[in-house]
């Protein structure tokens, strides 16, 4: 299937887009859910993200014997008890589901778990992940369609691990979630781990659910016993407002976005800095409502070491910036849903701009002229490729294949750009 990518024609000149409401963070839901289902009791929320990747986790979460129900908006999750099935787990394409699940079903399932997916999702790096568990005791077999989870015969009283995370923070989220979980905690270290940022962001919400974590160097204390359920409204998501963000820097408009949290510690929230920094105005008119205004004054400097998953759409934006940009820190896109490296590169030639690729983690952009007629844009089947190519056709216009691949964390993504557009 093809959509014709629209162009910023719909709205008078100088007029400002029309204000976007974004969907709840798909991080924060997924971290909420998983804290839910092991914190004892009963929990509550409201905002959380409707999209495939947190219907997988919920999914999940119920046919393992937890309590998930939804009425009116308000999601329950009855928590404490231990995990058990007999049918398979279908994750789809969720990294966060599944490398969040793994260590809780690891040392807590109550017998063998079948994990299924798409076939990109195993392919994704978990060895780090599986290492630690299996000296535990749990046994990994994975096959053509997923793999068999065998829990560790005895569920340890504490955690006590040194982790490989290298190529994701995700590693040390989900033994995270599970140390809290445990009677004693635990205590996680490494030397050197991807996307930190993401790794203050699940120490807030242990915090949230009553577990003291303290993260520090190379190091994460996690008190253990001390989780309590909560009832909470969950913040919107900056991954997703970072499109719209972007349309606002391209066509020179003001936009209004909301409910966003200056405080949240995602770490794409950086997306504000990143343009103030390259000439756009922004400015708080109340506690999660937010303006930004363009155009954009220069190109984009930036390490993207905290916020990796900015990259493809900033590498549009750097494609029709003033001048040269170079996007730095992206050694963790090769491993995403698709190589999002290579095809952010692609993405900027598309756009009639200059890439080039420096090792696994530098992209140095040239914009270009408007191409002319073109074959559609392949988005590989990631959401974050389609939100790049939506801010790429404001002003370059073209087609982009397999639009629905958004629903993935914005299932109505499409209607929201045309909405902000007017057309």
């Amino acid at each position: 299937m093809l959509l014709s990518l629209p162009e910023d024609t719909s709205l008078p000149r100088g007029a400002a887009l029309h204000p976007v409401r974004v969907p709840g963070s798909k991080s924060v839901t997924n971290r909420a859910l998983l804290l839910a289902a092991v914190a004892p009791g009963t929990s509550r929320f409201r905002g959380g993200l409707e999209a495939e990747d947190t219907r997988w986790m919920r999914r999940a979460l119920a046919d393992l014997g937890l309590g998930v129900r939804e009425e009116d908006g308000t999601w329950t999750i009855e928590g404490g008890g231990r995990p058990r099935t007999s049918t398979p787990l279908w994750l789809g394409a969720s990294g966060t589901t599944l490398r969040f699940l793994l260590p809780w079903l690891a040392l807590k399932a109550e017998g063998p778990v079948r994990l299924e997916g798409d076939p990109r999702l195993f392919e994704r790096p978990l060895g780090p992940l599986l290492t630690p568990l299996e000296a535990l005791g749990a046994a990994w077999e994975p096959d053509a369609k997923g793999a068999w989870l065998r829990p560790a015969p005895h569920t340890p009283e504490r955690l006590d691990l040194e982790v490989d995370a290298r190529l994701s923070s995700q590693f040390l989220t989900g033994l995270a979630l599970t140390a809290a979980a445990l009677p004693g905690g635990g205590t996680l270290r490494w030397t050197a781990v991807a996307s930190p940022s993401y790794l203050a962001l699940t120490t807030q919400w242990l915090r949230r659910f009553g577990c003291e974590a303290r993260l520090e160097e190379g190091r994460w204390l996690i008190p253990g016993g001390a989780l309590t359920p909560r009832d909470l409204d969950l913040p919107g998501d900056w991954s997703g407002a970072a499109a719209f963000l972007a349309a606002a820097a391209v066509t020179g408009r003001t936009l209004h976005l909301a409910p966003l949290d200056p405080d949240d510690a995602q770490g794409d929230r950086a997306m504000v800095a990143l343009l103030q920094a390259a000439g756009c105005r922004t400015r708080w008119t109340g506690p999660q409502d937010l303006e930004l205004e363009g155009p954009l004054q220069r190109g984009l400097d930036a390490d993207l070491t905290d916020c990796p998953d900015l990259g493809p759409v900033l590498a549009a934006l750097a494609a029709l910036a003033p001048g040269a940009s170079e996007l730095r820190g992206l050694h963790t896109l090769p491993l995403k849903e698709c190589d999002r490296l290579d095809a952010s590169a692609e993405l900027v030639r598309w756009l009639g701009g200059g890439a080039e690729v420096i090792g696994d983690h530098t992209l140095r952009v040239q914009p270009g002229p408007r191409p002319g007629p073109r074959a559609p844009f392949d988005p590989r089947n990631d959401h974050r490729m389609a939100f790049a190519a939506a801010v790429g056709g404001l002003r370059c216009g073209g087609e982009v294949r397999d639009p629905h691949c958004v629903a993935k964390t914005f299932p109505d993504f499409w209607e929201v750009w045309r909405g902000m557009l007017g057309c």
